[in-house]
């Protein structure tokens, strides 16, 4: 039965309005099928805004966006149709030497639905149930509150488990708040997760949790005008191929079109066994001369060089990640997206993972069988890390004695990246048995029924 009174409601905080945040909003509000939750968003920022350039949407996220009603607003952004039709994700080429060579194709099912980043956020953002949104059906009711940033916050524990929004938030410079759960999407400097390991019985386990760890990976992003190549190589091969990942030894790029095909995203990522374990040092990301990305590739395949040399204004980013957590949660508090699990941007996971995170999250606390708020517990439970990133800078045990721009045998390079196409497999899976399992798992907890077991 609905909920009537705005008082009864469940009132779901969430940090941190970035692509995992927004997802979980508009989750709730689509899943909200009973009208028993409030949201209020806080973002420390002024203004959204969006950093970065282009993600991928694979087949399993896809089928997130269209069961929460994205499906709509997404598909005419996508440069194919989102369907299940066999497509090359990309050609893998050898182009750490001048006389570059194709290895192989990397095909799944459903390919990979390139956008832009910032044209996703928006999308979120106009499906947001605000009331400025006039035709998004309201199901949860939506506040979005900007330079709102978060230092601390105070969960006022409860014996009988019923007390109304326990959990008080307190910001810079404003008013305190209150909610009932509090979700931590502020990202890999999550102050919610700091916040929340540091109050652990067992804190001092989780120190080294703390903080993000250099991956000693650095990558440069940049979007090429993709009429400025043609100019400059009429024949170039990524103005009409779906996607090409250029490898060599420690270092690889990745480019392929958004924005309608008017650009052309590129990545190219350089890895430096040298100062594994090290801290990087200075910002994490920073606009840098063009020298210095044609300088890390100097003597690569003239095709790629091609393409940076249409590079005007590249960014440099020190790649981070985290040590894998054993829990997302504590009390009526928890972590979703790079809070809970940042990742290397390999496989272009990191998206995805966020807006898996909002949907199984969404159907827990949407579940019309719990009669009031349930604990994060079996979100936790159910969430796992999937990260993925040597194979493609040829970072491996079966490569070593090998240095950047030496001849390879190609036997041994396929052997490499079918392995890596197996590793694929998980794009075009069906996200509904996590789901499954979160549900179940909620569900034994309240006595409902016995959960299944998975391993």
């Amino acid at each position: 039965m609905p909920i009537e009174s705005e008082q009864e409601r469940i009132t779901v905080a969430i940090v941190g309005a970035g692509i995992a945040g927004l997802s979980l909003a508009v989750a709730l509000n689509a899943l909200d099928h009973d009208h028993k939750i409030a949201i209020d968003i806080y973002e420390s920022t002024p203004e959204l805004s969006e950093i970065g350039a282009g993600i991928n949407i694979w087949p399993r996220t896809w089928c997130i966006c269209e069961k929460v009603g994205l499906g709509e607003s997404l598909a005419p952004l996508f440069d194919h149709p989102p369907n299940l039709e066999p497509r090359i994700i990309y050609e893998i080429r050898k182009a750490d030497h001048a006389d570059g060579f194709r290895v192989m194709d990397i095909s799944k099912n459903g390919g990979g639905l390139r956008i832009h980043r910032a044209d996703f956020q928006q999308c979120l953002i106009d499906n947001l149930p605000l009331p400025k949104n006039p035709n998004i059906k309201i199901n949860s009711t939506c506040t979005l509150n900007l330079s709102h940033r978060l230092i601390d916050y105070n969960h006022r524990p409860s014996s009988a488990g019923h007390e109304k929004r326990p959990v008080t938030l307190q910001f810079a410079d404003r008013p305190s708040r209150s909610c009932d759960i509090l979700v931590g999407a502020d990202g890999i400097k999550s102050t919610i997760r700091q916040l929340l390991l540091n109050r652990l019985a067992n804190g001092l386990d989780y120190e080294r949790f703390l903080q993000p760890r250099w991956a000693a990976t650095v990558a440069y992003r940049a979007l090429i005008d993709k009429e400025a190549l043609r100019t400059l190589s009429p024949n170039h091969r990524i103005l009409d191929h779906p996607g090409i990942m250029y490898v060599g030894r420690h270092k690889h790029a990745v480019a392929y079109s958004i924005s309608g095909g008017k650009y052309i995203n590129l990545v190219a990522t350089t890895h430096d066994r040298s100062k594994e374990g090290t801290i990087w040092k200075g910002p994490w990301s920073s606009e840098v001369p063009k020298e210095e990305l044609i300088e890390q590739f100097r003597g690569w395949d003239p095709e790629f060089q091609q393409l940076i040399q249409c590079v005007e204004r590249p960014t440099r980013w020190a790649l981070h990640d985290m040590h894998p957590l054993d829990t997302f949660a504590e009390e009526r508090v928890l972590l979703m997206g790079d809070a809970a699990h940042a990742m290397l941007p390999f496989q272009g996971a990191g998206a995805g993972c966020g807006i898996e995170d909002a949907y199984i999250l969404a159907n827990l606390l949407t579940n019309r069988l719990v009669p009031s708020s349930p604990t994060p517990q079996q979100f936790s439970k159910v969430r796992a890390t999937v990260t993925q990133g040597e194979l493609y800078t040829l970072a491996i045990p079966e490569l070593e004695g090998y240095e950047e721009g030496d001849d390879i045998p190609k036997d041994k390079l396929l052997d490499v990246f079918r392995a890596a196409a197996d590793n694929w497999s998980w794009t075009s899976s069906d996200p509904e048995e996590d789901r499954r399992v979160a549900v179940d798992l909620l569900q034994g907890s309240l006595g409902m029924r016995s959960p299944q077991i998975y391993n």
